[in-house]
């Protein structure tokens, strides 16, 4: 590269204004040159400052001028715009440094000027000051998002800020470019002494005990010593919402700060407040915001508002260890409300997403209490099988038997010489009531002297034959008496397929409520009907205890049937089991024991019995069952609602110990209530059930 002299102002290079601009001293490369060799390690490196302005409002010139004469070992040099970059760059070779671009307010937009520089590998990582007249710039935004704008300068700038923010710009670039501090100065020597150094605020660059005990000796300096106070843990220094008299300057233990709010005493810092407590406060002349606590022993000084004024007007020194001192211990305090701040943010995060997962986990178990259900319906299923198959087996065997006579019934009916008396003996056996058997006794004392064969006599009055001289009649005409015992054998056979089969069709009805699926929608339900519905299927499990049913006339109320089936299924077979596990118990220790030993149960001689009661409620309807067996401990009964909790202990029944669970969701879900009372001798299962369900879904 080719240097015009300095002294020659005339000297131009093409498209530069004025030149390349150098120091007083005529600086060529060759100065630079020796001072690279003087390095040791930089040799033939040349070291630029970049100037760019038009100097159309007298800034570009003055500013280079003032730069050159503050650091005369520089190379300088100004170019008017973006536009002379290339031929700038064209000037260098890779040996060449570009440590400081200086942009002025002459250049009309600073980051088009910033971003063209930095295209070029000598400026890519270049800083950038911005000197400038104007009030407002709206053309910085880019390079202070990059970082590339180290500083703006306001004009009328003066030469110490100038050269100083100049000088510790290019030492910070060397810096990250890698250089140690004897190669800086090789580079670009000591600053000028009258540039302005170091930091502006003193105290700033010491740890905070080396800070905390400057303050200390200035006051004491003017206050004389100071006496040292030791609180125990757990003094308050300040109270919220008080009047703060003096500040306290904390030597050793740590101090937390707390502020009441609407939900409570919230800890704000703890050992974090910093070593000034109550300085903010005090300034403002307002009331303690926080509450401050020892949280270990201190040990303190107190120093008042006054000896405060007093220390800070003798020595003003005082004020700037005391600022330092302040904004360390507000700093202290920003970020750890800006820690607290995020914190909070990842456990909302965190929050949210256990919400999420907590939602999800709800779904899971609903879908998992239906499953349990289902499951628990089929092993009702199973379990009410074998008294289905029971049931079914006499109306089958009814109607096997009665078919098996039909055939020779017919018969002799079409081969009768009396019809009418068929037709009336048919007649009377379909339709005639039940007679007690007492009331049969009676009728046979009274026919057997007329017919004197109690086959017939039996036959007949199960027929409906009643009145004596009826019985005369027949017995006087044995051709009408074959007629009326062969319509009779009809009209039994016929009484009893019928019979039978409504039998059937009533136990199929039953066991639908169990199969009906519980999607369908709500239906209105007759809690009565489904209690008998569940003794009839339940019957060979009550076998040999007397069921009493007692019933008021109750409406409908809104459920589904099936699970309704489920809660009396369980309640009912529940209790026959208490009182057959009770008797299976006692009997077992008679056979252990001497017969004079023998125990009673808790009903004592009273027999075997469940009762069932279905009442009208002012809430709704109420259902008791209620059995006399040994009733239900203390200890049982606070567990007896778990899922999967039974005292079975091993014997053969059906479910998956989750009866009671389900019994009290179902009865949950309809909003309903169930409560125990039990003792020996007497368990009460009452259960309430609304009926505000039936007037919503009917509005």
């Amino acid at each position: 590269m080719s240097f015009p002299e300095a002294d020659s102002p005339s000297a131009t290079a093409p498209g530069l204004a004025h030149g390349w601009t150098h120091g007083p001293s005529s600086l060529d490369a060759s100065i630079l040159e020796k001072t690279s060799v003087r390095s040791g390690h930089r040799s033939g490196y040349h070291v630029h400052v970049l100037v760019v302005g038009d100097n159309s409002r007298q800034l570009a010139g003055p500013l280079t001028r003032d730069l050159t004469q503050s650091f005369p070992n520089l190379c300088f040099d100004r170019i008017e715009s973006a536009e002379d970059l290339a031929l700038f760059f064209e000037g260098l070779d890779e040996e060449d440094h570009v440590l400081l671009g200086v942009a002025t307010g002459e250049i009309e937009d600073v980051d088009a000027l910033i971003d063209a520089a930095r295209a070029s590998s000598l400026m890519a990582s270049t800083q950038w000051m911005l000197v400038t007249d104007q009030e407002l710039h709206t053309d910085l935004a880019a390079c202070t998002e990059s970082g590339h704008l180290a500083a703006v300068v306001r004009f009328p700038w003066t030469v110490p800020l100038l050269s100083g923010q100049a000088y510790s710009t290019m030492r910070r670039y060397l810096e990250e470019c890698g250089y140690c501090t004897y190669e800086i100065l090789d580079l670009i020597q000591e600053p000028p002494s009258f540039a302005v150094q170091g930091p502006i605020l003193e105290g700033l660059d010491l740890n905070e005990d080396q800070v905390v005990h400057e303050l200390l000796d200035g006051v004491e300096r003017v206050l004389g010593p100071r006496p040292r106070i030791r609180l125990p843990r757990g003094t308050h220094l300040l109270t919220q919402g008080h009047r703060v008299e003096a500040v306290h300057l904390v030597l050793e233990g740590t101090v937390s700060l707390h502020r009441d709010s609407r939900h409570g005493e919230v800890l704000a810092h703890l050992a974090t407040s910093g070593p000034l407590i109550g300085l903010i406060s005090l300034a403002r002349g307002e009331n303690a915001f926080f509450t401050a606590l020892t949280t270990s022993e201190a040990t303190v000084v107190r120093l008042t508002t006054e000896q405060l004024q007093i220390a800070l007007t003798e020595d003003p020194s005082i004020s700037t260890v005391l600022t330092a001192l302040a904004i360390r211990s507000l700093t202290r305090r920003l970020m750890r409300a800006e820690d607290l701040h995020v914190e909070n943010a990842m456990l909302a995060e965190d929050l949210e997403r256990q919400k999420e997962e907590l939602a999800a986990t709800l779904e899971d178990l609903r879908a998992t209490r239906a499953e349990l259900v289902e499951r628990a319906r089929f092993a009702m299923l199973g379990e009410l099988s074998a008294g289905i198959a029971h049931e079914l087996n006499n109306p089958v065997t009814a109607l096997l038997r009665a078919a098996g006579h039909l055939r020779e019934d017919a018969e002799a009916v079409m081969a009768s010489r009396a019809p009418e008396a068929c037709r009336s003996a048919l007649d009377c056996a379909m339709d005639s009531p039940p007679l007690s058997t007492a009331r049969e006794r009676e009728l046979q004392k009274e026919l057997l002297p007329i017919l004197h064969d109690r086959s017939v006599i039996r036959q007949l009055i199960r027929a409906g034959l009643t009145d004596t001289a009826h019985a005369r009649t027949l017995a006087n005409d044995p051709a009408q008496l074959e007629a009326f015992q062969a319509g009779a054998r009809l009209g039994g056979s016929l009484r009893s397929v019928l019979a039978s089969g409504e039998r059937i069709i009533s136990l199929t009805q039953s066991l639908k409520g169990y199969a009906r699926p519980d999607a369908d929608d709500l239906k209105e339900v007759d809690v009565r009907r489904g209690i008998d519905d569940v003794l009839r299927l339940t019957s060979h499990r009550v076998h040999g205890i007397e069921v009493v049913c007692e019933y008021e006339d109750v409406p409908p109320i809104l459920a589904h049937p099936a699970k309704l089936q489920q809660v009396w299924t369980n309640l009912i077979v529940n209790a026959a089991e208490a009182i057959e596990d009770e008797e299976a118990d006692l009997k077992a220790q008679g056979q252990e024991s001497a017969a004079s030993e023998k125990k009673l149960p808790a009903r004592g001689h009273a027999e075997a019995r469940i009762t069932i009661t279905v009442a009208n409620s002012s809430d709704g309807v109420e259902v008791c069952v209620c059995d006399n067996g040994p009733g239900i401990s203390p200890q049982v009964l606070e567990r007896i609602m778990e899922p999967h909790f039974t005292t079975k202990a091993g014997r053969v029944r059906f479910g998956l110990g989750m009866g009671m669970s389900i019994v009290h969701s179902i009865i949950a879900d309809l909003g309903g209530q169930l409560t125990i009372d039990s003792h020996p001798g007497s368990t009460i299962m009452r259960i309430l059930l609304p009926l505000h369900h039936v007037h919503e879904e009917e509005s």
